[in-house]
């Protein structure tokens, strides 16, 4: 009876361990196909606007961290299908266990995958790179994706020269160009050597926040490259950036804000006229810019008719635009459907260069017509 009690007991505590290590492998798994998001979403952003051609490792490690969710997702059904019928039978739970091996070797194999997923530069074009994190300048059809934003990036400059403002909004709808001028300034200061930042951060934020990856993003950056980082406390963390920041000027460039973000917990310290730092941040939501405290907010507006037609026609092509007098009126009223952002006018003029024929230009309008321009609907234009 003591025998079998204690065997009991023991199984129990494995059982227990198995969940534990299911969980991890859940949550781990989870923050892979975060971050192979948002490294897709940057590739994308640079493949769709300026036919840049994503780097091999970059497209390595997408292949491996998709095969590896796919992989773990497909475990972790049968773990908890091996769970629900074992019902504490000695084949079953010998069975669970051997699942369970598994499980440990893929959570390792997920957690390598994921640590190698931090990219700054992410594509490449002719020998000029383009950067996701730190975001390096590209002289590939910059007039395109900058036009009408220049203003806009001068006056984000200006707040970067003078004491009385630390926290910068851009707001204004998707698609206006925030990223663009986000890009632009940060571009500029990472090109005079001389800037007076001692560093300039690049954080990807995204719909869901999440604080720990904007803190791991950061200590990078600072360069706190300690192995002890990951079984520190979120405010143990914090201390250790405020500690290093503190005693340093820096430019932080928050991308794609949906609510606040939380700079304390960050461990991120707050630019004054003191440490004369900056944190530059983009987002749609003019509340946000309430909630962030911003002592300057910037406006993005969408570009006027005439402006929004020229970039249309530039990367649609002269040539095919007035190729046919049908063909001009039909691409006039998908310029239209664009809605003056400039993303929009760009790819949607890019998908519509080969498209020489009236016909191919009703049915395009009618596809924008019914969707909102975004990269389905461009999908749908590349195949009519």
């Amino acid at each position: 009876m003591g025998k079998d009690f204690k065997s009991m007991v023991t199984r129990c505590i494995y059982v227990g361990k198995e969940n534990d290590n299911a969980k991890k492998l859940k949550t781990m798994t989870e923050e892979l196909r975060d971050l192979h998001n948002n490294v897709m979403k940057r590739v994308k952003m640079y493949e769709d606007q300026q036919k840049l051609k994503r780097l091999e490792k970059v497209q390595v490690w997408l292949r491996q961290s998709d095969a590896a969710i796919k992989e773990a997702e497909e475990m972790l059904m049968m773990y908890v299908s091996s769970s629900s019928s074992s019902n504490g039978s000695t084949v079953m739970i010998s069975s669970s266990h051997k699942v369970d091996k598994k499980i440990c070797k893929m959570l390792k194999e997920v957690q390598e995958i994921k640590s190698r997923g931090t990219f700054d530069v992410v594509v490449e074009n002719s020998g000029v790179v383009v950067g996701g994190g730190s975001m390096m300048v590209s002289t590939v059809d910059r007039d395109d994706q900058t036009v009408g934003l220049e203003a806009v990036s001068g006056l984000v400059w200006r707040c970067l020269t003078v004491d009385n403002t630390g926290i910068i909004g851009l707001y204004g709808v998707e698609g206006v160009g925030k990223t663009t001028v986000l890009t632009q300034v940060n571009n500029r200061l990472l090109q005079h050597k001389s800037n007076g930042f001692d560093f300039v951060i690049w954080v990807f934020v995204s719909k869901n926040l999440n604080l720990e990856k904007i803190q791991d993003t950061i200590r990078e950056k600072i360069g706190f490259l300690d192995r002890s980082w990951t079984s520190k406390t979120e405010e143990e963390r914090a201390g250790k950036i405020f500690e290093i920041l503190s005693k340093k000027r820096f430019a932080l460039f928050l991308d794609d804000v949906w609510e606040k973000v939380d700079l304390v917990k960050a461990g991120v310290p707050s630019p004054d006229g003191q440490n004369r730092s900056k944190i530059v941040f983009t987002t749609c939501s003019d509340e946000v810019c309430r909630e962030m405290g911003t002592q300057t907010k910037i406006k993005m507006e969408k570009l006027p008719w005439e402006r929004a037609w020229d970039l249309f026609k530039k990367n649609a092509g002269e040539e095919t635009v007035k190729s046919h007098p049908d063909i001009t009126k039909v691409a006039q009223e998908v310029a239209a459907k664009c809605e003056g952002l400039p993303l929009a006018l760009v790819t949607i003029g890019r998908a519509m260069a080969s498209k020489k024929t009236p016909q191919e230009w009703r049915d395009a309008l009618y596809i924008l017509s019914n969707s909102p321009p975004n990269f389905s609907v461009l999908k749908l234009l590349d195949r009519n």
